[in-house]
């Protein structure tokens, strides 16, 4: 993947605000298994208004922390088609991630590849000030579709076989030690190099550990399916999705409604 023109240019569209309240969802989650994690991830959404600067709901914060992303790829006419994570990629593929967590919060996105060092893509000090705070069930993309330049829209594969692994980190509290906002922004200034931030090798450990702690997960979403209207109008305009909008290809659910994060592991391999 041609990740140094793409990655270091992340470009996320965050959302605005959204209520969500959390006490009956989480009560049938402690009913119901693994089958369930679909329809508890999506039900959450009846408790998150569509209109934009409400303030959140401090139920919000009690409830199973979860995050569903769907992986797409452009298909020869330019349009955005789900496709599974474990497919192999080849040089001219181009995909992007469409990402929804169940919990306002932080997001962090870290990539490596073939098991180099890992840098920090998002928060990104030069996209919102370097803020990381993301919504309910306010649906985002990694990179935006928005850019004004067409090839920063996707990621694409290079002639360079690679595995590229992006780790996907939701938060109900900022991660301690990264720099954000305000911070963010002197750490690349006061630098030659600029970015991205690398974080300290055993903080790295922790993020890598906490990506193989046994999580709810269900990987059943359909593939080959265009985005849906309703879901290009959330992205669009930064709504949160309701009931009758398609979910994510991948779901996973925390074990503990007292866990402060989430960390996704995902690899993508290009022969």
């Amino acid at each position: 993947m041609n990740s140094k023109p793409f990655f270091c240019l992340l470009s996320l569209t965050l959302g605005t605000l959204v209520t969500l309240g959390w006490s009956w969802p989480t009560m049938a989650w402690q009913r119901g298994g693994p089958d369930k994690v679909r329809d508890v991830f999506v039900e959450t959404r009846a408790k998150a208004p569509s209109s934009r600067g409400r303030s959140r709901s401090t139920a919000a914060k009690k409830g199973v922390i979860g995050l569903g992303y769907t992986l797409v790829q452009r298909d020869p006419q330019g349009n955005a088609v789900r496709v599974s994570p474990a497919r192999e990629f080849h040089q001219g593929d181009a995909v992007r991630l469409v990402i929804e967590s169940n919990v306002d919060g932080y997001l962090y996105v870290f990539h490596t590849e073939n098991d180099r060092p890992a840098k920090m893509l998002f928060p990104d000090a030069r996209l919102n000030a370097g803020a990381n705070r993301i919504r309910a069930h306010v649906p985002y993309e990694a990179p935006s579709s928005r850019e004004p330049e067409p090839k920063l829209r996707w990621f694409t594969f290079n002639e360079n076989p690679a595995t590229e692994r992006l780790y996907l980190v939701v938060t109900k509290t900022p991660l301690p030690a990264t720099p954000t906002g305000k911070d963010l922004v002197a750490y690349c200034r006061a630098r030659a190099n600029g970015c991205p931030w690398q974080p300290a090798e055993t903080a790295w450990g922790k993020l890598v550990a906490a990506a193989a702690t046994p999580v709810r997960e269900d990987k059943g979403g359909a593939f080959d399916q265009m985005l849906t209207a309703v879901e290009t109008k959330a992205l669009e305009r930064g709504l949160g999705l309701g009931l009758d909008a398609p979910a994510p290809s991948v779901i996973r659910l925390s074990n503990s409604p007292r866990a402060k994060q989430l960390v996704t592991m995902l690899a993508l391999i290009h022969k």
